[in-house]
């Protein structure tokens, strides 16, 4: 939906201010105007040279970036305009004659000249010569250029047995062999000739267009021109920059030679000017600093971008800036790099025709003004595209076809004997000949005109123009040879002069390592700060998290009652913060694929990166931490001394830094965010675990010898030594009166022990428990720690990318038939199927279209007419209502294809998603019907809506997708045979048949764009809507979808289409047009008509007129934007004039009378309407079948399941090695039950992404089409989790419940497995049901750790239940569903253990004279009925064990062995609860849509980060006042 916000008209003239070639906002970029607005630049920075002297760089800025900034052209007057237009092209002193004739201070401005060569030597933006040529021009020859790729045949999925496998040695030894080659043993797989002995010359200020087919060798030509070679296997040939060679450019000049993918890759949380600041403050020198704001207005100014200055780049997820606006800014950043050659990749991908055009000319724009050498490919290039490119380069797989002048590339190919029709664009043409489907053979040259590609070769290597661009490479060269390559010289000249005095001449990099952070690091700041939301989140979390966690601990008592549990307050302070630093995951895989584009742009270096979010975390954690220690220090009621106060603070602060920077580490080593997660999560638990605080420190390095040791590597051990230390140091603990031993009548004090371990013989005080001792140098280990993994990670970054640099060879699922050689023979380099755009598997088979084609559509037809009058829609907006459509009329039916145009943020999608029932917001009115009547339940199920994204379930292949739509949405009385033969003929009607086993995500863009229009006719839908089903295809792929479509149509489908940049060829298959201006208002509907006459017609009676070579499609969006004007002068309002049109008026009357008479027609009988199609079970079956096979598919999620339960079990079981009889080894036994709560954290991280991408895409596409119902969904994915809860559940309790010596009787050992299923049951669906429950995945991320901290805190074990706040103690503790399970498995294997206690566990006292023990303290043991003497019948040194068996223990837990069933049951319950939450929050937050009050919640926390927000920004100002 479109949600394009206006700029409002209040501030239209400061925007006027801020453009640069555009005469107003938003206009198209003039070449001229451009060119005049540079000149005014060149003045301004010659005024800044002449006070270089008298001011300060500071100063100078401001004043220059002052008067850029109010520079107006609106203020001048228009004499003056019209003189500075016609002395464009003079020299800047004729310039001045005429503007300021006789004037002195033109004659000052006059003398001014002669100093602007020194100040752009100096490098501010560029540097130039004497002669007011660019210093950096560089032309680019390349000779006997051959690159050639790995041949890879099909690939088949790779499912959990092979990644189960693969851990045991096949997936290491694929990794190192990446790294060293040599490692490989057996045959090299063979090569395959990507280009095939390219010879050619682009001169510098020269724009090349290179042409041909997806999978010809466009990318891989433009990527071995700017030297990235990485993706190849081999590259043979020369290419040289101004005779430099390849090699010396990628070592000493990498970032002047740029390719700059499709895909706008920034990070989205910055805004423009930070985005293009960031790049100059790594492209300029110190001393230069003060110029980079003029630099970055006149960027913004130059491409028509200064009014989004302060807006966000943006992204898919992230609001901000249009696509159009992104592509200027990463033009602007690519100009910004000062590169000198630059190769742009179908950058046009997406764009309306009219904003192509803008891009193409702000190219244009930058050859020009700076003498660059551009090479560019694009798809669908109108003829205003061509027009500005000097040269064409057409390459026909892999081979070069042409090369020469762009304007004789069509002549060239007509005199071989292709035809090219009217009205078709210049490089449709081209790319056309390529294409045996579409070229045309001229009369007469059938059998003269090439046919293959080689054919094509032969004949242009031995023509005139080929000689041509020989001689054109050879003069090149001898002209270089004889200025002794004075261009070559001169470039690396003026690299040298821009670099910074303390960067190496060797290097690539302008600034120094230092300067790169600190840039950086700036970066950093601005991302934190960009990302708002998150930010006061996180802040949030800190702080209710850290009253949570101090409020459980609060108000520790100072005696001995509170050692216990000042411990755990230590722990968790430490690892909290930590624990929270998770996000930083994202962030730093996130983000790779900017940071490699930004190190080939030579900005910095990768580890400047890692070293700068260090630097950055100075500062931010340190807030952290203070919110947190602050908070938690004194609710939990530590020793209120200073010193202590600090060093808790001190080593929380670098205890979160640790952790951080190990996550770091991780992500750095990991390929994917799976892995990291995976990674770090098992990283973290075992830092939990060999702690010292789960298991003392004394029982893990003496008795734990199978994994003690991981004490001493384990960086979180040393600070919580160091943080205990310092809260037990020269603290003297009064014994707890209930741990006085023994009590009673006639008990005398000094006759008293305490029963806390550590206590003296007869002492009722326990002191000298800790020391400072090695404070410091635990201090100084976890700084080594540290200090180890930050190297680690710096060191990985400029090892490791882990960035893709394309797609994959098609993947097929296992036991499929071998295909063909058409499907398989691939490059695993980059010419190769998962390419953007790849067509080539469908465009090299050739097929006759079946006799029974027609039959086939037909069978699926229907007669059915929708009409749609007077259709408005508004949503919500900033306290109002905002219009999006207004009073649309028209209609579609049986044989009538509607092309659904406008200008970007018109509304088509808008208008779409509203015919078809798909807008879940604002208000829609109007009225819509079928044959005359309301639409009926099953209107959605019966049409079939194309989305522009393509969304499927991306591990089902492309049969198995038709088949699921087919069999769920063909009406219920048709035979399933009869559905599936449907299915085969779909397949072979859409020529998928050799691809019918290829996964769905290995397809190409126009591939999978098939397979959505496949998926849709399965249905034999009565009306087709397809949103922009052309979108970033080539032009004969998107020929070959439209040809389909009229096909379509022809059967008797209706179809409703929106389309960008459609050539003259395609807007001829539409039957009409209805064309939106924005706010969704209609300004025509009609017919095209014999080459567009119709439309050309209706513009024409009103004084406009279409060029006779014009594109109607184009013409009709330029003539809406333009609006045109009377024969009278009075401006044309183009809405108006469609409501006042008879056209109009004839529309009206038509869709009266289509409701009219097919109103009469048999009403459809009520009982065979059905809004789902299928009965619910079938719905249930299929789906859970294809939930199975997603999982399998998917071996990552399956894996890292069964990963975290053996490494888990392992650890778990291992470490608590058969534990004895002892009071240790019973709080050993209750813990290692406990451990279990560190499974959820990970699995629940993993099940969250997997369930979110399924809720994602039935509630983007398969519930609107009424594929199955929400009750199908729901149990297809609680029903998909059990077998993998229980074979992981299985795996964890087999390695984990034998290892302990736990009881082996087979009533506890199958309770206790009992237990552990319904826990792995519970972990899956509880991750579920938050994600049906959450708005959106940003307030799960959020969420998690408070339901985590509950979980894990509230059980009792951490904190005994009668030690916990009265607050919490009577609800929260009996809501929390692991008290349950923990209080249940306790009851199980504890109460019969007895317990023997070891000497040092033992309360120690003295009977009074005369007195055995039994005698003295006897009736307090039997009184207490808990405990036992440990020698009864001695007269001194008495010993009392506070436990006789586990059922005592488990007592003072609040557990008794008569809990273990009922524990059960109330688990079950819980279980069971957390699968109906499931179904609930499905039903009522997605199908009901109910808000739960969130919504007003979620806006009163906005409005006061708005407030907090606006209070700092006063604050700041303030501060720079004063």
């Amino acid at each position: 939906m479109s949600t394009a916000v206006p700029g409002t008209e209040a501030s239209s003239a400061s925007y006027a201010d801020g453009t640069w070639g555009e005469r107003d906002v938003g206009a198209p970029v003039s070449h001229r105007m451009a060119m005049e607005d540079y000149e005014e630049m060149r003045k301004e920075l010659t005024h800044l040279t002449k006070t270089h002297s008298q001011q300060s760089g500071k100063g100078e800025a401001q004043g220059l970036f002052r008067t850029l900034t109010n520079k107006s052209r609106k203020s001048e007057s228009a004499t003056a305009q019209r003189a500075r237009a016609k002395s464009t092209t003079r020299s800047f002193s004729e310039t001045d004659t005429d503007l300021e004739a006789g004037d002195a201070e033109g004659m000052a401005e006059k003398e001014e000249e002669f100093e602007l060569g020194p100040f752009i030597k100096e490098g501010h933006f560029e540097k130039r010569t004497e002669t007011g040529d660019s210093a950096k021009k560089v032309g680019v020859t390349f000779k006997n250029l051959t690159v050639k790729g790995v041949v890879s045949t099909a690939n088949y999925v790779r499912t959990l047995p092979n990644a189960v496998l693969g851990t045991f040695g096949p997936d290491l030894y694929r990794i190192l062999c990446s790294f060293i080659p040599a490692l490989r043993f057996g045959a090299h797989p063979p090569l395959r000739t990507l280009t095939n002995d390219f010879t050619g010359l682009v001169r510098d200020g020269e724009m090349m267009l290179v042409l041909g087919r997806p999978g010809s060798g466009c990318t891989t030509f433009l990527k071995a021109i700017a030297n990235q070679r990485g993706d190849f296997a081999q590259v043979t040939g020369e290419v040289t920059y101004g005779g430099i060679p390849a090699h010396k450019q990628h070592a000493h000049y990498r970032g002047e030679v740029n390719y700059n993918p499709e895909d706008d890759q920034h990070f989205p949380t910055l805004d423009v000017w930070q985005t293009l600041k960031f790049s100059l403050l790594n492209k300029t020198k110190r001393r230069e600093k003060g110029e980079i704001n003029i630099i970055i207005q006149a960027l913004l100014k130059m491409f028509g971008i200064s009014h989004t200055s302060k807006t966000l780049v943006g992204n898919e997820l992230v609001r901000g800036i249009s696509g159009g606006e992104r592509k200027r800014v990463s033009i602007a950043e690519t100009l910004a790099t000062k590169s000198t050659v630059v190769c742009w990749d179908n950058s046009t991908r997406g764009l309306d025709a009219s904003t192509a055009l803008d891009y193409a000319n702000s190219l244009r724009i930058m050859t020009d003004i700076s003498n660059r050498t551009t090479l560019v490919t694009l798809y669908q290039a109108g003829e205003g595209i061509y027009a500005l490119m000097d040269k064409v380069l057409l390459i026909d797989e892999g081979r070069m076809i042409y090369q020469g002048p762009a304007k004789k590339a069509k002549q060239y190919m007509i005199d071989l004997g292709f035809h090219c029709p009217e009205r078709e664009t210049t490089a449709d043409f081209l790319t056309s000949v390529t294409d045996p489907k579409q070229r045309i053979v001229r009369e007469g040259y059938e059998a003269k005109a090439p046919r293959t590609a080689e054919e094509f070769e032969k004949v242009y290597r031995n023509s005139e123009t080929y000689r041509r661009v020989l001689a054109d490479v050879e003069d090149y060269e001898k002209r270089l040879a004889e200025t002794d390559y004075q261009d070559a010289r001169e470039f690396k000249q003026s690299v040298k002069e821009q670099q910074s005095k303390r960067v190496s001449t060797k290097s690539s990099f302008t600034v120094s390592y230092s300067r790169q952070v600190l840039a950086c690091t700036r970066r950093e700041f601005w991302l934190v700060w960009g990302d708002k939301p998150t930010l006061w989140t996180k802040i949030f979390i800190i702080i209710s998290n850290g009253l949570i966690v101090g409020s459980l601990f609060y108000g520790q008592s100072s005696d001995t009652d509170s050692a216990f549990s000042r411990g755990g307050t230590a722990f968790f302070s430490i690892l909290f913060l930590g624990w929270l630093q998770l996000s930083e995951l994202m962030k730093a895989v996130g983000g790779r694929a900017v940071i490699a584009r930004h190190r080939e742009y030579a900005f910095y270096r990768p580890s400047a990166v890692s070293m700068a979010r260090v630097i950055a975390d100075f500062p931010l954690i340190l807030v952290q931490v203070i919110l947190f220690a602050i908070i938690m220090y004194f609710m939990t009621n530590l020793d209120r001394d200073v010193s202590k106060f600090f060093i808790y603070a001190l080593f929380v602060y670098v205890s979160t830094i640790n952790i951080t920077a190990l996550y770091r580490m991780f992500a750095a080593l990991s390929p994917t965010i799976d892995d990291a997660v995976r990674f770090s999560g098992t990283a973290l638990n075992l830092l939990i675990v060999y702690t010292g605080y789960v298991i003392a420190k004394p029982t893990l390095v003496s008795q734990k010898i199978w994994f003690g040791w991981l004490y001493y590597v384990n960086p979180i051990s040393y600070s919580f030594e160091a943080v205990l230390g310092n809260e037990f140091y020269k603290r003297q603990m009064a014994c707890s009166p209930e741990q006085l031993i023994p009590q009673g009548p006639g008990v005398q004090p000094q006759y008293q022990g305490c029963a806390i371990s550590g206590a003296q013989l007869g002492s009722n005080t326990v002191s000298d428990i800790s020391t400072r001792s090695h404070l410091w140098r635990n201090f100084g280990v976890v700084i080594a720690w540290t200090v180890l993994y930050i190297l680690v990670t710096a060191i990985a970054s400029e090892l490791f990318t882990f960035v893709a640099g394309g797609g994959g060879a098609l993947v097929f699922k296992k036991g499929a038939k071998k295909q063909s050689a058409s499907a398989n023979n691939r490059s695993s380099d980059e010419e190769k199927a998962g390419d953007p755009g790849d067509s080539s598997a469908s465009s090299q088979q050739t097929r006759t279209n079946s006799p029974n084609d027609d039959a086939i559509l037909q069978s699926s037809a229907n007669e059915s007419i929708f009409t749609w009058t007077d259709v408005n829609y508004s949503v919500p907006y900033q306290g109002g209502q905002r219009q999006l459509l207004t009073d649309v009329h028209g209609y579609a039916k049986a044989g009538i294809m509607v092309a659904l145009m406008g200008v970007s943020g018109a509304g088509k999608t808008t208008l779409l998603n509203t015919l078809s029932q798909r807008q879940r917001i604002g208000v829609v009115s109007g009225e819509m019907l079928v044959d005359g009547r309301p639409l009926g339940p099953e209107f959605q199920r019966g049409t079939g809506f194309v989305e522009q994204m393509d969304l499927h379930d991306m591990t089902a292949t492309i049969r198995e997708s038709i088949e699921f739509s087919a069999v769920l949405r063909q009406n219920r009385h048709i035979p399933k045979s009869e559905k599936l033969a449907y299915v085969d003929e779909i397949i072979d009607l859409l020529e998928l048949g050799e691809l019918q086993d290829a996964l769905i995500s290995s397809l190409g863009v126009e591939q999978r764009k098939r397979v959505t229009i496949a998926v849709e006719l399965a249905a034999r839908p009565q009306l087709l809507f397809l949103d922009e089903p052309t979108s970033g295809l080539d032009s004969q792929s998107a020929y070959s979808i439209v040809r389909f479509l009229n096909k379509l149509t022809r059967a008797g489908h209706g179809i409703i289409c929106t389309i960008h940049q459609p050539s003259s060829l395609l807007i001829q298959q539409f039957d009409m047009i209805l064309a939106l201006n924005p706010n969704g208002q209609t300004f025509y509907f009609g017919p095209v008509g014999d080459n567009g006459s119709a439309v050309i017609k209706y513009f024409a009676d009103r004084g406009v007129h279409c060029p006779p070579q014009k594109n109607v499609a184009e013409f009709i969006l330029e003539t809406a934007a333009k609006g045109g004007k009377r024969a009278d002068g009075k401006r044309l309002n183009w809405n108006d004039e469609w409501r006042r049109s008879s056209e109009n008026a004839a529309l009206l009357s038509e869709i009266q009378q289509i409701n009219e008479q097919r109103s009469k027609l048999p009403a459809p009988k009520a009982e065979t309407q059905h809004e789902f199609a299928s009965p619910v079970w079938l719905q249930i079956t299929m789906l859970t079948r294809r939930m199975f096979i997603q999982h399998w598919r998917s071996p990552s999620y399956l894996y890292g399941k069964i990963f975290v339960a053996v490494i888990i079990g392992i650890f778990n079981g291992f470490t608590f090695w058969q534990l004895g009889n002892t009071v240790a080894d019973l709080q050993d036994a209750m813990f290692t039950c406990f451990l279990i709560v560190l499974i959820p954290p990970t699995v629940v991280n993993a099940v969250v992404p997997k369930f979110y991408q399924n809720l994602a895409l039935w509630e983007a596409r398969e519930h609107p089409s009424r594929i199955y119902n929400w009750v199908a969904f729901s149990t297809a994915s609680v029903v998909t989790e059990i077998p993998a809860s229980i074979v992981t559940s299985v795996i964890y309790w087999l390695l984990w419940y034998y290892a302990t010596g736990l009881p082996t009787d087979s009533s506890t050992a199958g309770y206790v497995f009992l237990m552990t299923m319904l826990f792995f049951f519970f972990q899956a669906s509880w991750g579920q049901w938050i994600t049906a429950f959450a708005p959106s995945f940003t307030v799960i991320s959020n969420v998690l750790p408070f339901f985590f901290v509950m979980f894990s805190l509230f059980c009792g074990v951490i904190r005994p239940y009668n030690m916990l706040s009265v607050f919490w103690r009577y609800w929260l503790y009996y809501l929390v569903p692991s008290t349950y399970w923990i209080g249940g498995v306790m009851a199980a294997v504890l109460p019969s253990r007895t317990v023997t206690c070891a000497p040092q566990e033992a309360a120690r006292f003295n009977p009074p004279p005369g007195q055995t023990c039994a005698q003295y303290a006897g009736a307090f043991v039997q009184s207490i009925n808990r405990g036992y003497l440990t020698n009864p019948s001695a007269t001194a040194d008495c010993g009392y064990c506070q436990y006789a068996n586990g059922a005592e223990y488990i007592a003072s837990l609040n557990v008794s062995a008569k809990d273990k069933w009922p524990y059960f049951g109330i688990f079950l319950g819980f279980v069971i609860s957390n699968w109906a939450l499931v179904y609930f929050f499905i039903y009522t937050c997605h199908i009901r849509r109910w808000g739960f009050g969130f919504g007003y919640v979620f806006g009163g926390l906005g409005r006061l980060v708005d407030w907090m927000e606006e209070r700092i920004l006063r604050v700041v100002r303030r501060g720079k006042k004063i």
